[in-house]
């Protein structure tokens, strides 16, 4: 097997601008099998519609506020700062942020081909997270995560 050396790492800083409706959502890096984002989503906002993905692997990290996350079977968890949730492909989830406080999470997802198949419970493909109806999220002027 020849090495490619040329290969280098990228440093990124886990930064984002805080909303107060709506959410964000910035990719930081992405490889050939691999994205990595920082979301921020305010009070009462998250992926509301139950759903799995189908070829893709993903780890939401929490770095502040609340997420409580529910299943085919209820309520998963609430997961707070600095715990996190590995979502196997095919698991269904659904997530939102009902704390007082801007959610802001990082997202891992691993994937062998670039193509996202979201599905409901019934096995229907499903739009991404702009069909949720959310729109521009309002930034909070001069608030950071960072």
């Amino acid at each position: 097997m020849e090495v490619d050396t040329s290969v280098q790492p990228r440093i990124i800083r886990l930064r984002t601008q805080l909303v107060k409706k709506g959410r964000s959502r910035t990719l930081l890096s992405e490889t050939d099998y691999s994205t990595f984002r920082i979301h921020c989503y305010a009070t009462g906002t998250g992926e509301n519609a139950l759903h799995a993905h189908l070829n893709e692997d993903h780890i939401f990290v929490v770095l502040q506020g609340t997420a409580t996350f529910g299943g085919s079977n209820g309520e998963i968890a609430k997961l707070g700062k600095n715990h996190a949730i590995v979502l196997p492909k095919g698991c269904f989830y659904q997530f939102a942020n009902y704390g007082e406080e801007p959610l802001v999470m990082i997202r891992f997802g691993a994937h062998k081909e670039k193509a996202d198949h979201r599905v409901n419970p019934d096995g229907e493909q499903i739009g991404g997270r702009a069909s949720e109806g959310y729109g521009e999220p309002e930034l909070i002027e001069n608030a950071f995560f960072e």
